[in-house]
């Protein structure tokens, strides 16, 4: 019998430069029960949410409480001991590493700040809110969600940047499209058209560039900008008005419905939920 309870699994199957996301599970640890050592064929990131315990990879004896980030490579042995009553909470991600993560490197371990854990629970609870929302409505949302979990996790064990392609050159052109993003974010005007034009390509051939170098057209690579930049000003406690025409959208109730399209869940009820 499993020693946990999944509340959560996404069958993803996203692929970016140098790594394969397949699958996220969010895993509730039973009372009293530990999970005996084990390996898998890919590789897993695993962060605790809550709770406390002993997570060994390879032969090593980590520490694992709130904010623990542990990666286990694949074919690596790993197991779970828990010490507290609380019931641990686990996110789990299924990775597969290419060239350029060196996914040989033995278990990689690190910690989250406060933050940066707080962002990650709200995330999830994102995730759980979407739940009901038409796949195909949903497919963008999730796969940006997941992007951003895997850049936090990812830095915080010290890997590369999974949107980085091999040469400097390609993470130009991506960090290029985002300043010209946030330069004229409020304008309404700037469409995507304006914006390849301002980085000097035609939109079609833009859009092919990114996505063979951080796996989102320019059109997603805007959504997601919008996206961070919108919650980062409810976090400041601006309107849900000013938001909207901060990022470009001078109709509040459209803003609310892209908004509640992005994210799962309404502007105010995001920012009630981020702020307890």
């Amino acid at each position: 019998m499993k020693g946990y309870r999944p509340l959560l699994i996404e069958n993803l199957g996203i692929s970016l430069p140098g790594i394969d996301v397949l699958r996220l599970q969010l895993n509730e640890h039973l009372q009293g029960s530990g999970l005996g050592s084990h390996s898998h064929r890919y590789g897993q990131l695993l962060v605790y949410l809550r709770g406390q315990g002993a997570q060994c990879v390879g032969g090593r004896r980590y520490e694992a409480r709130s904010g623990t980030v542990i990666y286990a490579a694949p074919g690596e042995q790993h197991s779970f001991e828990q010490e507290r009553e609380r019931n641990p909470l686990c996110l789990v991600m299924d990775i597969s590493l290419k060239s350029g993560l060196e996914d040989s490197q033995p278990g990689s371990v690190g910690m989250l700040p406060a933050s940066a854990l707080n962002h990650l629970r709200s995330r999830m609870s994102q995730l759980f809110a979407m739940r009901d929302i038409g796949k195909s409505d949903r497919q963008l949302s999730v796969g940006a969600i997941i992007l951003d979990v895997l850049d936090v996790l990812l830095r915080a064990i010290g890997r590369l940047d999974p949107r980085a392609s091999a040469n400097v050159g390609s993470r130009s052109l991506t960090r290029s499209a985002e300043r010209a993003i946030l330069s004229f974010l409020s304008d309404p005007s700037a469409d995507l058209a304006f914006l390849a034009d301002r980085l000097g390509y035609q939109r079609d051939y833009l859009n092919r560039r990114l996505k063979s170098e951080c796996g989102l057209t320019l059109g997603q690579l805007r959504a997601r900008v919008r996206l961070r930049e919108a919650q980062r000003f409810l976090c400041l406690g601006i309107s849900v008005g000013e938001v909207a025409s901060k990022v470009g959208i001078d109709d509040q109730n459209y803003f609310a419905r892209w908004f509640r399209m992005q994210a799962g869940v309404s502007p105010s009820d995001w920012r009630a939920d981020s702020t307890r």
